[in-house]
């Protein structure tokens, strides 16, 4: 078992299209225990390219709970959070 402080990443629809698996785990930068889940979305835009512009337009939920955009500057995740990418949905 790993001591890297992880959450872990679950993709929906087309993001999980975009970055080829349903989930990953992130480790958080040393010495800290948690990052803003605005720096959380520059990271997975670095990581993996044709997510950049899903993630622009997607929903997040940190452990089932749906975050408001306007939070996504202040909201920490936390070591073991679990956070959720929901792509809008298209329909009819």
């Amino acid at each position: 078992m790993s001591n890297a402080k992880e959450i872990t990443i679950l993709y929906f629809a087309t993001a999980r299209d975009a970055t080829k698996v349903p989930s990953e785990k992130i480790s958080l930068p040393p010495q800290s225990t948690s990052m803003s889940l605005e720096d959380l979305t520059n990271l997975l835009k670095k990581r993996h390219e044709k997510l950049a512009p899903i993630l622009d337009n997607s929903l997040y939920s940190i452990n089932m709970e749906y975050v408001e955009e306007s939070d996504y500057q202040t909201i920490l995740v936390k070591e073991g959070d679990e956070v959720a990418i929901i792509p809008p949905v298209s329909g009819g």
